[in-house]
C-alpha cells in the first residue's frame, strides 16, 4: 500500500515541484492567514465587559488565613483535616466561605428581582402569547429572546458579588462548597482571588437518603456519576448571569477527600472504604469487613492511610473498574452546571483542577465564553509536603492522560422546552414563569486558552427539545440567529494545549449542524479536530465548517470516527453515525501526527445498515512534513483540491476521492503557523509549560 501511496503522489508531482496548474492555484491564491493573531472579529458580537465598580452589590475580602501558594495550591496548614481514624474535619475550616458568599449572592438577586424582575417577566409573557397564538407547527416556545433580554431596560443597576484580596494583609483565598448563581447576578472574581472548593464530599451530597458523591461504580445497575454530586456553582432558569474577573477558581481535584461527618463514607488508596451508605444512613458505623458499596472492597476503619483524591476516583472508575466491567465510573462533581439560561457569560476567569467535567450549560439562548484560562492539571496539582509531585493512588504522577473526564466545555441543548420560574437565589424563585425553548443557540466561544485532561470544547448532542417527529436537530447553528453577529454557533480565535481537541461528539443522537470553526492553534494537543460518535449515540452531524486552523505535535491532528466506544446499545436498536457536509479549507499540520477520516460501514456490527460514508471537501489541508503523517481512511467520500495527504481511493476500504494528491503545495504558501503557537498565560507565576521567546516580539 506505501508504494501505490508514493507512487500515486509521485505521479502528481511528488517530491518537490510541478503539479497541477488547479492545484497550484488552490494554495496560492490570495494573502495568506496568519493564525492566532487577530484581535477583532466583525463577525462576532463585542467582547463582554467587566462590571464598574457602582454595579457591585457587595464585595468580599479573602480571609488572612487562606493564602494561596506562588504555585497557586493552598498550604497544607490552611483547611487541615482532624488526625485520627474515624474523626470529622472541622466545617470551620474545611469550608469557610460558602455561606457568607452564597448570602451575598441571594441577596444580589433579590435586588435584581425587585428591580428588573416585572420588566423581565412582562416582556416574556408578550412574547409567550404572541407565540402561542401563532401557533407555528415543529416550534417551541421560546418567549422573550435573550437578545432582547441584552438590551440595558432588562439589567438590575447594581448585579455583582466582587471577591477581592485582603485589603488589611496577605489573605487572598476562598474556600466553597457549592454556590447557586441567581438570575441577572455576576460572581466576580478579582485579579488576585481565587475561590477554592472545599474538600468536604458532604458539601457535595447533602441528603443522608443520597444519592451519595465521592465513589465509583458499584454494579451495572448502580454506576457512578457526576449527577450524584452538586456542582461548585450551578444555576437554573437564569437571565443575564455571568461568572467572570481575572480571578481563578480552582476545584482541587487533585486534593484529598475528607468529610465532616464521621460517619459518611469514604474511599482509601488501599480501596478499603470507611463506612457503607446503608450503615450512614441509618446513623451507624458498619463493622470491618463489610462489603463496601462505594466502589470499594471492605469496611477498614482502622485503616491509616490517605483518602482518595477526586482525580484517584476517577482513575479508578474509568481505567481500572470501567476496563474489568465495563460500567465503571465516578462520582465526582462539576465545577459549574448551568441548565436553561438566556445570556450566560464566562469572561476572563481562569478555571484550574475540576474534579469532573469544568463548564456544563445546556439550553442557553447566549452563551458566551471569552478570553478564558483553563489549565487542568495546573502546578497546583503538584504541589505535596513530601515533595514527590502528589502522585495517584497507583503511584502515577498526573499527566495530561490520566486527568480523567475534565472536559473544559460541554454545550448543549436540554431535553425538553419549559415554562419555569427564574431561580433568583439559592432557595428562592421569581413571582412570574419565564418561557425556554431549550435550545442551544447563539453561542461564542473565543480568545480563550484551554490546555486540559479530556475534550478543550465539545458539542454535546445528546438531548433535543424539538417536538417528537419534527426531523429538527438539537444544535442548528442557523437558529434565531442574533443581528449583532454573523454566525449562531462559532469557535474562533482560541489557543488549545493539552486536551482532545476541539469535538462533536461523542453523543450526537440529537443531531448537529452549522458550526464555524475558524482561526483555532492546536500546540501538544491529543487531538485537533474532531468528531466522534458510535452506534450507541450515533446520529447526524453537517455543516462543519473548518477553516484557518494550525495544529502542531498532536497525536491525531485530525480524528473523525463513528467507531468511538463500545458502549451497549439502546433498547430501541443502534443509532448510527453520520458526517457529511464538512469542509477543511486552510489546515496545516506540523509535526508528526495522524489522521483517521472514517464513515460507517454499511452491515456492520450484526445490523443490516446501509453505508453513511464521510462526507468531506478538503481544500488547502496540508502537512508540513506529509510521509510522517500516519493516514487511516475508511468509507469516505472526500473532495480534495490543494491536499498533500495521501488520500488514495480504495476499494477495499470504500473510499471514493475526487481530486488528486499533490506533494507539491507549499504549506507556508497555505496558512501562516509562524505566531500561532503561543505559551501558555502564566497564572501569577506558575507556568506548567514553562517559558518560551515569543515570537511576536
Amino acid at each position: 500500500m506505501a508504494a501505490a501511496v508514493a507512487a500515486a503522489l509521485s505521479a502528481c508531482g511528488g517530491g518537490g515541484g510541478g503539479g497541477s496548474a488547479e492545484s497550484a492555484v488552490a494554495y496560492t491564491a490570495g494573502a495568506v492567514y496568519q493564525v492566532g493573531t487577530t484581535t477583532y472579529d466583525a463577525n462576532l458580537p463585542a467582547e463582554p465587559t467587566l462590571p464598574t465598580d457602582a454595579q457591585v452589590c457587595a464585595t468580599l475580602e479573602a480571609s488572612n488565613n487562606l493564602v494561596r501558594r506562588p504555585d497557586g495550591s493552598l498550604p497544607p496548614e490552611a483547611d487541615p483535616s482532624k488526625a485520627g481514624v474515624g474523626v470529622a474535619a472541622d466545617a470551620a475550616v474545611i469550608n469557610p466561605d460558602q455561606a457568607r458568599i452564597q448570602a451575598a449572592l441571594d441577596a444580589c438577586g433579590a435586588a435584581v428581582e425587585a428591580e428588573v424582575g416585572a420588566k423581565i417577566a412582562a416582556a416574556d409573557a408578550s412574547a409567550t402569547a404572541s407565540q402561542k397564538a401563532a401557533a407555528k407547527p415543529n416550534v417551541n416556545i421560546a418567549g422573550v429572546s435573550g437578545e432582547e433580554l441584552a438590551k440595558p431596560a432588562y439589567k438590575a443597576s447594581k448585579f455583582a458579588v466582587r471577591l477581592v484580596v485582603n485589603s488589611k494583609g496577605p489573605g487572598n483565598g476562598f474556600i466553597s462548597g457549592p454556590l447557586t448563581l441567581p438570575s441577572g447576578v455576576t460572581l466576580w472574581i478579582d485579579k488576585g482571588a481565587t475561590l477554592y472548593a472545599t474538600r468536604d464530599a458532604k458539601a457535595y451530597s447533602p441528603n443522608a437518603a443520597g444519592p451519595y458523591c465521592a465513589n465509583t461504580a458499584v454494579s451495572a445497575t448502580k454506576a457512578g456519576s457526576s449527577s450524584n454530586c452538586s456542582p461548585l456553582i450551578g444555576g437554573n432558569n437564569l437571565v443575564n448571569a455571568a461568572v467572570m474577573g481575572d480571578g481563578a477558581i480552582d476545584s482541587r481535584g487533585y486534593a484529598e477527600i475528607v468529610t465532616t461527618d464521621k460517619l459518611y463514607p469514604i474511599m482509601k488508596v488501599d480501596q478499603t472504604c470507611s463506612n457503607t451508605y446503608a450503615a450512614y444512613a441509618k446513623g451507624q458505623q458498619a463493622a470491618d469487613n463489610t462489603p463496601c458499596d462505594d466502589g470499594g472492597t471492605f469496611v477498614n476503619s482502622k485503616s491509616s492511610v490517605r483518602n482518595m483524591t477526586w482525580w484517584d476516583l476517577a482513575y479508578l472508575g474509568n481505567m481500572v473498574q470501567n476496563g474489568t466491567t465495563g460500567y465503571g465510573s465516578q462520582s465526582n462533581f462539576r465545577m459549574m452546571v448551568f441548565n436553561y439560561a438566556k445570556n450566560l457569560t464566562l469572561y476572563r476567569i481562569t478555571l484550574n483542577n475540576s474534579a469532573n467535567f469544568h463548564v456544563v450549560p445546556s439550553g442557553v439562548d447566549g452563551l458566551t465564553v471569552w478570553g478564558v484560562k483553563v489549565q487542568t492539571p495546573s502546578l497546583a496539582a503538584f504541589a505535596n509536603p513530601a515533595g514527590n509531585g502528589n502522585p495517584l493512588y497507583t503511584g502515577e504522577v498526573f499527566t495530561e492522560d490520566n486527568v480523567k473526564n475534565t472536559d473544559a466545555f460541554d454545550p448543549g441543548s436540554s431535553s425538553k422546552a419549559i415554562s419555569d420560574y427564574l431561580g433568583t437565589g439559592s432557595s428562592t424563585k421569581s413571582a412570574a414563569k419565564m418561557s425556554f425553548d431549550g435550545y442551544l443557540k447563539n453561542f461564542v466561544f473565543a480568545y480563550n486558552y484551554v490546555s486540559t485532561g479530556d475534550d478543550d470544547m465539545a458539542f454535546k448532542g445528546s438531548q433535543n427539545p424539538s417536538p417528537a417527529g419534527s426531523g429538527l436537530p438539537g444544535i442548528d447553528g442557523n437558529r434565531d440567529v442574533r443581528s449583532d453577529r454573523k454566525y449562531g454557533m462559532v469557535v474562533a480565535h482560541n489557543h488549545i494545549y493539552y486536551g482532545h481537541g476541539i469535538s462533536v461528539g461523542s453523543e450526537t443522537n440529537a443531531g448537529v449542524t452549522n458550526i464555524e470553526v475558524y482561526d483555532n492553534a492546536f500546540s501538544d494537543s491529543e487531538e485537533g479536530l474532531r468528531i466522534k460518535s458510535d452506534y450507541a449515540r450515533g446520529g447526524e452531524v453537517s455543516n462543519v465548517h473548518y477553516k484557518n486552523i494550525c495544529v502542531k505535535d498532536a497525536l491525531n491532528a485530525l480524528l473523525f470516527t463513528p467507531y468511538y466506544s463500545t458502549k451497549a446499545l439502546p433498547a430501541a436498536g443502534p443509532l448510527f453515525p453520520n458526517f457529511h457536509d464538512i469542509t477543511m479549507e486552510n489546515v496545516r499540520i506540523q509535526g508528526k501526527s495522524a489522521v483517521k477520516l472514517q464513515g460507517f460501514q454499511a452491515n456492520t456490527g450484526g445490523f443490516g445498515n446501509p453505508q453513511y460514508p464521510l462526507g468531506m471537501t478538503m481544500t488547502n489541508v496540508v502537512a508540513d512534513a506529509p510521509d510522517s503523517i500516519a493516514l487511516t481512511t475508511s468509507d469516505a467520500n472526500l473532495t480534495i483540491k490543494g491536499v498533500n495527504l495521501p488520500l488514495i481511493a480504495n476499494a477495499d476500504n470504500r473510499n471514493l476521492i475526487n481530486g488528486v494528491p499533490t506533494k507539491a503545495v507549499d504549506p507556508s504558501k497555505v496558512v501562516d503557523c509562524s505566531r500561532a503557537y503561543v505559551d501558555f498565560p502564566a497564572i501569577g507565576s506558575s507556568n506548567f509549560f514553562g517559558s518560551t521567546w515569543d515570537s511576536r516580539k
